[in-house]
């Protein structure tokens, strides 16, 4: 292994870049065997840099389980490599000309150069353990999708993350690869399909407070040899006194797929009082990002996309898309998007490229639409990281935004450190959020709010307090929250834990103020008459601990235009019945009273003999209103002319605006009109 290769398996932020299956592609690919049934090879020039190739297969009928090994050659001199990743989609939809979201089946970018799907789910933890790039015959690869392998023309996707030119050390600036399609016929691999966990949206805890997590944490999902889902949440919630990080939370961020989310319900019970949010890592070529809490598939691809013609042609198939398209879907699923590791392993500084592709957020300001990030990551992994300084400068460069601060540990390893320079345990970074409650909206509330602050080495760091409003009045105003200026403003910073350290006021970014701190809970006031961004920091040794989130001071004509916190109440929804529940023209009523921050709309759907017979919604504000459900064509198909009494289920569901949703399910009996 190259050098540069070395290093970025230990800094283990994205595989895009490490190397997987290089080869001389004139013979098949190294590996375990394969009897092939499909060999496709090509080769591709550096004009693809940073694009995406479909290249199509046929799967004909009574496919069991396809099987598909990838590789490619390696450039003639240098230190830099070639690298292709590999996704797979299954046949298109009638009438679609791209592979999209709808055909999607797992990507495992440049760590998975054999990759299985069938019905059958992932191997057990133990057999992965043993040798994570031996899956048992017929079981899905982690990263993928199980689930029946349609007929038709599916695509193995070939993201081109680089292509050495001439000038850096190929000789003729272009990779050659070749992809091997293994069809499976064992009517073994349709038995026991896989069946996702169903993950418990009830509150880790109900109560209002500062909870600690880390926002991007990886597992066995992610790549070969990453911690499994045991060792992974184990040592998250583990109390600090126990050799843990002691967290309340973590965001699992996998790699792109999402393949983890329907294991994560056959844990939760194992660690009753801590929340485990679905998130993926959304990685481009060009800056990765985290889709959270949204538990939907983002499609990462915002280069160019080409369809492969048998003949080796290439036909476009879509143009490059800006990151704002892929953070305003995020917030359409109802998930709230981070910007990870911003400045890391800068493209322009010599050698730093090619140590982890696309890790460095590239995208000008205009591309990423900056109102549209609602976290932006400070610090990534090891509080002594050369890129922190960095991190922090380009946040408070983006302060008018009102984005929240982050940390992070970006772990693939659990507890284990290979690494102290470039690879940290879960928890390092922490971030700490206020939150109503412990769960997926409510910490999405509190980040999107900006109540957040970092400690940087980990939980056992000093924690902040920051608190403003006018002289003479309670302190209504917390981080992240901004006050319309009337006056002067006064604030209160608190350190806890930090006796001997020193606590930082800036404004905008700058230093205006520093003052030791003395003692375990030292509170400091100060006042400020101008607007600006006023955040607080501690440092210990001149080296920051711990940062948070500004208040923001505006003028009226500001982004925000009130005094007013966000208002983060949970959502809460029951639903009654004035009388029996009758169907009469077409229709049935019932009562539905909700409350909640952001509280926008109440829908009632009817479900009866497997299907949605009925469906209405209303818009509301907390309190009650009376909902009309409308037959569905399913309902008047299914609700025959002899039926008088239908058993059904009334579901009520309550929605922000935000893709938060409680929901109630009644059992009533529906009544239907004389025939």
């Amino acid at each position: 292994m190259r050098p540069a290769a070395i290093l970025t398996a230990a800094v283990g932020l994205a595989l895009i870049g490490a190397p997987a299956a290089h080869a001389d592609v004139d013979g098949p690919c190294p590996g375990r065997d394969m009897r092939a049934d499909r060999v496709i090879e090509g080769e591709f020039g550096t004009a693809l840099r940073k694009s995406f190739v479909m290249v199509p297969f046929r799967v004909p009928r009574g496919t069991t389980a396809i099987r598909v090994k990838y590789c490619w050659d390696e450039p003639d001199r240098g230190s830099q490599d070639h690298t292709l990743d590999l996704g797979l989609y299954e046949p298109r939809r009638r009438g679609r000309k791209l592979w999209g979201s709808p055909e999607f089946r797992g990507w495992g970018g440049s760590s998975h150069p054999d990759v299985t799907l069938s019905a059958r789910g992932f191997s057990r933890e133990s057999q992965y353990t043993a040798d994570p790039r031996v899956e048992p015959a017929g079981r899905t690869t982690r990263g993928f999708l199980p689930g029946r392998i349609r007929p038709g023309l599916w695509a193995a996707e070939l993201g081109v993350a680089a292509v050495v030119s001439e000038d850096d050390g190929d000789d003729d600036g272009r990779v050659a690869w070749r992809v091997e399609v293994d069809l499976m016929r064992k009517k073994a691999f349709r038995r026991k399909p896989y069946r996702s966990a169903r993950y418990d949206p009830t509150p880790a805890r109900a109560e209002p407070g500062w909870y600690a997590g880390d926002m991007h944490v990886h597992a066995e999902h992610s790549a070969y040899g990453d911690a499994t889902m045991t060792e992974t949440f184990g040592y998250a919630f583990r109390p600090l006194a126990e050799g843990g990080a002691g967290l309340d939370f973590i965001t699992l961020s996998d790699y792109v797929t999402g393949s983890s989310w329907g294991e994560v319900g056959r844990y939760q019970g194992r660690h009753p009082g801590k929340l485990i949010v679905r998130s993926a890592e959304v990685i481009t070529y060009r800056g990765h990002t985290n889709a959270h809490g949204a538990a939907r598939f983002v499609d990462y691809r915002e280069g160019r996309i080409f369809l492969r013609r048998a003949n080796g042609r290439l036909k476009r198939l879509r143009g490059t898309r800006d990151p704002s398209a892929l953070l305003g879907q995020v917030h359409r699923f109802g998930g709230w998007t981070q910007i990870n590791h911003p400045t890391i392993f800068p493209p322009d500084q010599p050698g730093f490229a090619e140590l982890c592709r696309g890790c460095f957020w590239e995208y000008s300001d205009a591309e990423t639409d900056y109102a549209k990030v609602d976290a932006f990551e400070v610090a990534t992994g090891p509080a002594t990281g050369p890129f922190v300084a960095s991190a922090i400068a380009r946040y408070d460069a983006l302060s008018k935004y009102g984005i929240a601060a982050v940390g992070s540990s970006d772990s693939h390893n659990a507890g284990r450190v290979n690494n102290p320079l470039s690879q940290s345990p879960i928890g390092e970074a922490t971030t700490v959020v206020y939150a109503e409650e412990l769960s997926e909206p409510g910490i999405e509330c509190g980040v999107e709010a900006g109540h957040t602050y970092v400690k940087l080495p980990g939980n056992d760091a000093a924690d902040l307090r920051l608190n403003a409003g006018y002289p003479d009045t309670p302190k209504f105003a917390m981080m992240g929250d901004a006050i319309i200026v009337g006056g002067p403003v006064e604030f209160s910073a608190q350190v806890l834990g930090g006796d001997g350290g020193e606590l930082r006021v800036l404004r905008d970014g700058m230093v205006i103020e520093s003052v030791p701190v003395a003692g375990e809970d030292f509170t400091h006031t100060f006042t400020s008459f101008s607007v600006g961004a006023h955040r607080i920091e501690f440092a210990r040794n001149n080296r920051i601990e711990a940062l948070s989130t500004p208040i923001w001071l505006r003028h009226s004509n500001g982004v925000r235009d009130d005094n007013r916190r966000r208002d983060c109440t949970p959502l809460r929804v029951s639903g009654s019945l004035s009388g029996p529940l009758r169907l009469r023209n077409g229709r049935v009523r019932a009562v539905c009273e909700a409350a909640g921050g952001g509280l926008r709309t109440c829908a009632l759907a009817v479900r009866g003999r497997g299907r949605t017979i009925l469906r209405g919604r209303r818009g509301m504000e907390p309190g009650e209103v009376t909902v009309s459900a409308r037959l569905t064509r399913a309902g008047a198909r299914l609700l025959g002319p002899r039926a008088k009494v239908v058993p059904v289920r009334l579901v009520f569901t309550a929605s922000d605006g935000d893709g938060a949703v409680a929901r109630e399910v009644r059992r009533a009996r529906l009544r239907l009109p004389a025939p």
